[in-house]
Parts: structure tokens; C-alpha cells; sequence
């Protein structure tokens, strides 16, 4: 008994005795100081075996130190290794060790990032990070690719710091050898990286030629470089902060960006481009700008399109994305839920609920909780009325275990009691039903209850609680639909001058004012009558108002065929996206207003509107890519889209230009006889490796010279009446510039 005694004694004085300093000097990421006490010089197996015995580091689970007690070892020798390599092959094999050891680290379930972590941390500490920027510098090209590719592989917060601190200039210098193959997918992967660091680091970035690479890869087909392309521009416009948003739109950012989310290949290239144009959007310093470029069009469409469920397990599947994204970059989504761009909202609410199905099954769904999105969510399910946007959102709801609310319906003027009934306990305000009930209060007067009603009829005697009620019943009128008493869709027009102006509409409705009235209406007016008290937001919509008055109404039904773009193209979507969508940016950035067909047409109006544009254009760009012409093949009907475009294009003598890709002239016997003349027109080989120089001669023909081959026919005199009927005794080769 007495030995025991003093045993414990001597324990807790000798615990005591460490300093504070000592017991915290465990690195908590990596919890394995043994390994730093000889300075990379130490047995890997004496390293192992001193470390089997240690208790779990304070904030690193019992699995996570498991993990690292197996693989830091092994890490540990193979940087040394690296850093005692006496030739270039020995460094490579070094650095490939260490790859492997960090890739089969992320990709281990549930404890990979918390492992890879530790791990990347342990090669910064170590001084693998600062020598893998010296390669960088003086290696000759295959190490400086290895040596990329680990740096991208190794880019937590931590190391994002040290290159921004000592490196980034070495990473800006690598942007000189973009043209690379080898480096450009490394490159671009750091450059990812590097983008969700700082604003100053972006603002670094875009200044001194980083932006301009990653926008130059947008052009190229690799699938890999495309993808970090994509997530990088998402990161700077996710990170970056307003002034470097317009630093991007000023670099056509926008732009570019359009070939990326209209691309078949690959759904995470498109998903994250998505995530970039919207997010840019929400500036409304810029937002017209992005609204011009024409790719904000494809967000919606195309998130409609997708299933999160089947996406999440794909990313589960693959290495790249199996852990998810962390409760940093999930944060920065929850404001895009209570945006009122509805493309902002959809592209956040599908990365919720794919992030909720993957974080569902490593039972993390408690991060939801600790970012704030649920409450964001509930109100998307109450409030929208786009099925898109609802149906994510109860999904993501269900998957973080969240109760799912029920629709409300959103004539909130013609409420009945019951109905508001039903809002006061969706909005937590159940004590108040009774009182609520008792006053036979319905929609209408819901909309007109004042702070003096809460307070002294409806017994809210609280005031905290009464700016909670007020606070939902704003967004309740924000989000309400007035058609069945705002006849001169008043709410809509306040919505486009600041959407929380729409929730003044019912008060300026019920005093008798439209949009044609609303000019004449005074401050003072807007003040006591209409119970707008906010003054600032009085200025903005008088001035509106005034700025209405003056402003030439859009005249419907007008608009002539020299109204019309200045180029259409053609393609088709199974092998020529691609190119269309390239074509389409090179086009606009040199000043072209372009058509090309983003399958957003209703289906009753689809053929229509796509002859109709054709024949107000005056040029027709064809792009000819495998197998274009295939359907066209045995199609008297004109069933094939591509076949429709090209006769009518005949037809209206249009300025035709072909641009091939890669495709094989058929025989003109075996085209129907309405589209053989297309043939007769020169083709411009396209050029993946020099864009610049054949968008030159693309442009040579649009201002001004006919495409037609002269030697071919060219005293053929089309007009917009009938299609073409001629026959051919013989192919006709095409002249290809």
C-alpha cells in the first residue's frame, strides 16, 4: 500500500516538473516529435518502435495515430533520402516515395485528411517544402514536373502560407513554361491551390501573370489542367474578395469561363466553373458584365440536369475528392444560399447536398451545424418556387438529419388565419398562435402588422422577439407573390432595383400606387403612408422611379433582321461543343456578337427561334467536327438540326464559313441535294496549338470576304425564298486555308 503511494507520488511530481512549454511541444497535426530529434539522421526502426509506446496526442484521434505511427517512418527516410540524393534519379525516386505516401494518405476513408494533414506539415517542418521550391527553380524539366506535382499534392493552409511567404514568386516564374504539357498540370494544380490563400495573394496572382495562365489553359482539352483550371477561377472568385473580382471580369475571366461549363467531357470541370460565374455574379459591381458573357445562362440548366446522390459517390470513388471540402470552404457557399440570383442559390445548394451524402457517410454531418446552413436551407424549402432549388434542399436537409419544413404557399395576401397559423409555427412563434387566432389575423393583416400591434394587441411584449418577428416576416414579403393585387407587377420592377425592395410592395399597393404613379409619389409619402422608414432606401427607389420616367421603353415586335448577332454558329453537340464554345469567346473578346444554340429553348418555340436566328445573322459559322454531317445523311425531312441550320443559311445567302476539326469531307452524292452547295465553300482548318492566328483568318472572312470558292461556282445567286436545288455530277473538293 505504502509502495503504491509513493509510486503515484513520484508520478505527479514528476509531471509537474515539465514545464508548460514541454508538454505543448508536440506538434498537434503531426504529434510525432521523436522523429525531429536527430534531424532526419535516425533509424526509421528505432523511430517506430519509440513511438509505438506513446499515449495519443492531445486533439488527434486514437485511428489518426495509428495511421501516422505506420506511415511517418517510412516518411521520414524517404526525406532524407531526397535530401542526401546524390544524383537526379535518386531525387526523383525520393520524391515519388514521398507522393505515394501522401496520395495513399488522402485517399483513406473517413481519416485521410486529418492523416495527410500531419503529413504534409511533417515535410515542411522537415524542409522537403523549401527544397521542392529549389528544384523548382534549377532542375532540369522530368524532377521539376515530380517536384510539382508533389508541391500540389502537399498545399494544406500551412504550406499555403510558406509559398506565400518565400515562394510565390518561384511558382509566378514556372507560368513562363505554360505551354509545357508536363507543367501545365502540375502548375495549374498549384495554382488551385493558391488561389484560397489571401485576397493579397490573389491580387499577386492575377497581377503578375498567374490569372493569365490559368485563363490561357481554359482554351486547351486536357481533362486534368481543365479541372484545375476551373477550381482555381472558383477559388478567386470564392476568395479573392470584390477588387479582385473585377481584376478577373477585366481579364474576361467571364468569358473564358463559357467554354468550361459548356463542355460534355467532364461534369466537375462544368460543376466548378458554375460555382465561378455564379459567385462572381453576386458582385453587383460586375454583375452585368458577367450577364454579358453569356455562361450565367448555362448554371441553372445544367444543375437541373445533374443527380448530387449519384455525383457524391462518383467523387467518393475518385481520389481527388473522396474526402469532401472542409467546413472553410463549405462556409463560403452559405451566402450564395441567400442570394437572390437563383443561380447563386442552386450551385450552393448542390454542392450542400452532394457535400451532406458524402459527409453522411464518414458521419460529419455536424459540420452543417457548426457553418449555419441549415436555417438558410429550411427557408429555400418554405419560400422558393423553383423546383430545382426546393427539391436540393430537402434533399441536403434530409441528408444533415434536419427537419424538412413544409412549402409555404406564397399569396401570402390571401392567407386565410389557418394559414398564417401554419407560418407562426414553422417560424418558432407557436406561443403566439392563440393571441394570433383570437385577433383573426389573415394575410392581409399580416402584412400590415406594426410594431404597436405586436406590442400592445398581440402581446409580443418582448422587444428582441418582436425584431425576430419582424425579421421573418420581411423575408415572408420578400418572397410573397402579389399578382392578385400588383397589377402593374410592381414587385418584380422593385426586385430589379434591390430584391429586399420587394417586400414594400404590399404597403405601396394598398395605398393605391403603380408603376406609372410611383414617380410622382414624395419622400414624405413614401414615409408615413407607405411605411417605409428606411430613408436611404426611399432615395433609391424615387430615384429609380425618375430614371423609369425618362428611359425609352423596349419596343416589342420591332426589332429587324439588322438587330440581329453578327455571327451564328453551328455544331454539333456530341463531337464539335468544344470548339463552338472557343470559338464563340475568341469571337466576342474581338468584338462579335454571337448566337450559338445553349439548350435553354423551350421545346414548342426551339425550331423557330433557332431559324429565326439564323436568318437574322450575317454570318454563318460551321463547325466541322467528326461526324457532323452524318445525320444529315439520308434526311429528306430536314429532321437533323444541323441540316435545318445549313439550308436555311443557303437559302438567305448567308456568309457561310466552315471550320473544321478534324473532319472528313464526304462525297456530295451522299448529302441530300438542299444542303450539297455547303461544299462549295472554303474551310479554315482549326488550330488547337495556334487559335490566335486561325481566329485571324476566321475574321478576315467575317469582315468582308466571301468564304465561297470562286472556282467553284460562285455565280450562283441565292435567295431568301427557296432552299437550293441543284445536282452534282462529282464531288467538289473544298479549299481548306
Amino acid at each position: 500500500m505504502v509502495l503504491t503511494l509513493l509510486v503515484s507520488i513520484y508520478k505527479l511530481c514528476r509531471f509537474f516538473a515539465m514545464s508548460s512549454s514541454e508538454r505543448a511541444s508536440v506538434p498537434e497535426s503531426t504529434s510525432q516529435a521523436c522523429l525531429w530529434s536527430g534531424s532526419g539522421s535516425g533509424s526509421g526502426s528505432r523511430v517506430g518502435a519509440a513511438c509505438n509506446h506513446r499515449e495519443v496526442s492531445p486533439g488527434v484521434s486514437t485511428d489518426v495515430q495509428v495511421a501516422l505511427d505506420r506511415i511517418l517512418p517510412d516518411l521520414h527516410l524517404a526525406i532524407s533520402s531526397m535530401k542526401q540524393a546524390a544524383d537526379p534519379e535518386d531525387l526523383r525516386k525520393g520524391i515519388t516515395e514521398i507522393f505515394q505516401l501522401v496520395e495513399e494518405a488522402w485517399v483513406m476513408p473517413t481519416l485521410g485528411r486529418d492523416v495527410a494533414k500531419a503529413l504534409c506539415d511533417v515535410i515542411r517542418l522537415e524542409g522537403g517544402l523549401d527544397l521542392l521550391l529549389n528544384l523548382l527553380q534549377a532542375a532540369e524539366l522530368e524532377t521539376k514536373c515530380q517536384a510539382s506535382q508533389l508541391l500540389e499534392q502537399i498545399l494544406v493552409a500551412e504550406n499555403r502560407d510558406r509559398i506565400a511567404r518565400i515562394g510565390l514568386g518561384v511558382i509566378l516564374n514556372l507560368t513562363k513554361e505554360r505551354d509545357s504539357p508536363q507543367v501545365a498540370r502540375s502548375l495549374s494544380g498549384i495554382l488551385e491551390h493558391m488561389f484560397k490563400h489571401t485576397e493579397e495573394t490573389c491580387f499577386h496572382l492575377i497581377s503578375d501573370g498567374g490569372l493569365d495562365a490559368i485563363l490561357y489553359w481554359c482554351r486547351w482539352t486536357d481533362l486534368v489542367v481543365l479541372r484545375h483550371c476551373a477550381m482555381a477561377l472558383a477559388n478567386c472568385a470564392m476568395y479573392g474578395g470584390q477588387a479582385n473580382q473585377r481584376l478577373m471580369i477585366e481579364k474576361n475571366t467571364a468569358e473564358w469561363l463559357f467554354p468550361l461549363v459548356f463542355s460534355k467531357d467532364d461534369e466537375l470541370i462544368r460543376l466548378h466553373a458554375c460555382l465561378a460565374i455564379t459567385v462572381l455574379a453576386t458582385n453587383k459591381e460586375i454583375e452585368k458584365e458577367v450577364e454579358r458573357s453569356g455562361t450565367l445562362a448555362l448554371v441553372e440548366p445544367f444543375i437541373a440536369s445533374l443527380d448530387p446522390e449519384r455525383f457524391a459517390c462518383d467523387l467518393l470513388d475518385s481520389s481527388d475528392n473522396s474526402q469532401g471540402r472542409t467546413a472553410k470552404d463549405l462556409q463560403q457557399l452559405v451566402p450564395l444560399l441567400d442570394s437572390s440570383r437563383l443561380e447563386a442559390q442552386c450551385i450552393a445548394l448542390f454542392y450542400l447536398c452532394t457535400e451532406a451524402t458524402i459527409k453522411a457517410r464518414q458521419k460529419k454531418t455536424k459540420i452543417f451545424s457548426e457553418i449555419g446552413a441549415a436555417q438558410s436551407l429550411k427557408r429555400i424549402v418554405c419560400y422558393s418556387t423553383n423546383s430545382t432549388a426546393s427539391s436540393l434542399a430537402k434533399k441536403a436537409l434530409r441528408m444533415m438529419g434536419e427537419e424538412v419544413p413544409r412549402r409555404i404557399l406564397p399569396t401570402v395576401s390571401s392567407w386565410k388565419p389557418t394559414e398564417v397559423q401554419t407560418w407562426l409555427q414553422q417560424t418558432g412563434f407557436n406561443k403566439y398562435c392563440q393571441s394570433f387566432l383570437e385577433h383573426e389575423v389573415d394575410g392581409d393583416l399580416l402584412l400590415r402588422l406594426t410594431e404597436t400591434d405586436l406590442r400592445e394587441d398581440l402581446g409580443m411584449a418582448s422587444s428582441i422577439i418582436r425584431k425576430r418577428f419582424f425579421r421573418e416576416l420581411t423575408e415572408l414579403k420578400t418572397y410573397a407573390i402579389y399578382s392578385t393585387c400588383d397589377r402593374s407587377n410592381l414587385a418584380d420592377w422593385l426586385g430589379s432595383v434591390d430584391p429586399k425592395f420587394r417586400q414594400y410592395t404590399y404597403n405601396l399597393v394598398t395605398c393605391g400606387i403603380d408603376r406609372n404613379f410611383l414617380h410622382r409619389v414624395t419622400e414624405e409619402q413614401l414615409q408615413e403612408d407607405c411605411h417605409i422608414d428606411v430613408g436611404f432606401h426611399r432615395v433609391r427607389i424615387l430615384s429609380a422611379a425618375r430614371e423609369m420616367l425618362h428611359s425609352p421603353l423596349p419596343c416589342s415586335g420591332c426589332k429587324s433582321t439588322s438587330e440581329g448577332p453578327d455571327v451564328f454558329i453551328s455544331y454539333r453537340r456530341s463531337t464539335g461543343s468544344q470548339l463552338a464554345s472557343l470559338l464563340k469567346v475568341h469571337l466576342q473578346l474581338h468584338g462579335f456578337s454571337v448566337f450559338i444554340d445553349v439548350e435553354k429553348l423551350e421545346a414548342g418555340k426551339f425550331e423557330d427561334k433557332l431559324i429565326q436566328s439564323v436568318m437574322s445573322a450575317r454570318n454563318f459559322v460551321l463547325v466541322l467536327s467528326p461526324n457532323t454531317l452524318d445525320k444529315c445523311m439520308g434526311d429528306p425531312d430536314r429532321k437533323d438540326w444541323v441540316h435545318k441550320e445549313i439550308v436555311t443559311a443557303l437559302s438567305c445567302g448567308k456568309n457561310i464559313i466552315p471550320v473544321t476539326d478534324h473532319f472528313e469531307w464526304p462525297d456530295p452524292q451522299d448529302l441530300p441535294e438542299d444542303m450539297r452547295a455547303v461544299l462549295k465553300f472554303n474551310g479554315i482548318r482549326w488550330s488547337h496549338e495556334y487559335q490566335e492566328a486561325t481566329i485571324e483568318k476566321i475574321i478576315r472572312f467575317l469582315q468582308g470576304r466571301s468564304s465561297r470558292d470562286s472556282s467553284a461556282g460562285s455565280e450562283n445567286s441565292l435567295e431568301c425564298a427557296a432552299p437550293l436545288g441543284q445536282t452534282y455530277s462529282q464531288a467538289v473538293p473544298p479549299h481548306i486555308l
